[in-house]
């Protein structure tokens, strides 16, 4: 499974843009989150990327399993199981 996260900046906090992959390359799901201040990613395996975009920071994310879950107002969660 992968995920490719687009960070962008607001003052004091983030909007983070999440598509979630299958292993054959297909669009699982997407979501919005806005008023993020922390982002933590737990258990997987994550690339940088200037490559995708170039106004927003682009995470690529890799795991056998991927979960998103926010925690409280403004902690993002991304925790993998398996290839981290």
């Amino acid at each position: 499974m992968k995920a490719i996260l687009y960070v962008t900046p607001k003052p004091e906090q983030y909007k983070v843009t999440i598509y979630l992959y299958s292993d054959d390359g297909k669009l699982v799901e997407n979501s919005v989150y806005d008023g993020i201040k922390h982002i933590v990613i737990e258990e997987c395996t994550v690339r940088l990327s200037s490559q995708i975009v170039y106004d927003e920071v682009s995470l690529v994310v890799d795991a056998e399993k991927i979960a998103v879950n926010k925690r409280g107002e403004s902690v993002l969660v991304i925790r993998g199981a398996g290839k981290g």
